[in-house]
């Protein structure tokens, strides 16, 4: 029994303590290569049953988001104008994802919106974000 644990002992030492395979950095690498088609295909497909799923989020969204940004008599007024063209077009486009995930339209699988979903920040800035310079009242 005592030798059969030495040997497992002596076994799982040696075999933690093997070097690293790394490779070292190439120019090569430095190019990022596009996912297979077949993962782009996936990501297409699950992207347009999300967003066929999650449309109806852009509602309340929109009206938080036009508040915040534009105050909130606006954002009750105006957010829910915003909020329903958005459920519409991100539900549309969900559906459009779905139905045509296995061919490149757009080109490369490239995402109809941005954001990519519903739950993600707007890269370029919320729709309802104000054109001018930010205000000089302090923070609450």
């Amino acid at each position: 029994m005592k030798t059969l644990l030495a040997m497992m002992l002596v076994l799982a030492v040696v075999w933690t303590a093997c070097p690293a395979a790394a490779e070292e950095p190439s120019a090569a690498a430095d190019t990022q290569e596009a996912p297979p088609v077949v993962v782009r295909i996936g990501a297409k497909f699950a992207r347009g049953v999300a967003n066929f799923v999650t449309g109806w989020v852009e509602f309340p969204k929109q009206i938080y988001l036009v508040g915040r940004n534009e105050g909130w008599l606006r954002g009750s007024t105006k957010g829910p104008v915003d909020g329903l063209g958005m459920f519409g077009a991100r539900t549309i486009a969900g559906a459009y994802e779905v139905l045509t995930f296995p061919l490149p339209i757009p080109p490369a699988y490239q995402p109809m919106l941005k954001p990519e979903y519903v739950w993600q920040s707007d890269p370029y800035g919320s729709p309802a974000a104000p054109a001018g310079p930010p205000s000089d009242k302090p923070a609450k």
